[in-house]
């Protein structure tokens, strides 16, 4: 099987979300390697928005277990990635 969404693809989107969720200023840059807490300053409250709002956007249930993996914007977009794949197979 030949997965639909890449992670590169997927960026732009999961940036934006972020973006909006957390309310990084636009001046704050955002790239597949940053960092939410350390790099983007997203707090604990935050960031709970930030995974209920990636859930609705993305249609997808990020499990509890795996949250405490997703430490970048590029662990988000990939952990996705896969969700979106195998709800679509």
């Amino acid at each position: 099987m030949t997965p639909t969404h890449s992670v590169p693809s997927l960026v732009p989107e999961v940036v934006d979300v972020i973006r909006k969720a957390a309310r990084v200023p636009a001046r704050v840059p955002i790239t597949p390697e940053s960092r939410l807490v350390e790099d983007l300053a997203i707090d604990s409250l935050d960031f709970v928005g930030l995974i209920l709002q990636l859930q609705d956007h993305f249609d997808v249930v990020i499990e509890d277990e795996a949250v405490s993996n997703l430490c970048r914007v590029a662990d988000l977009a990939a952990y996705l990635a896969e969700r979106k794949d195998s709800a679509d197979s």
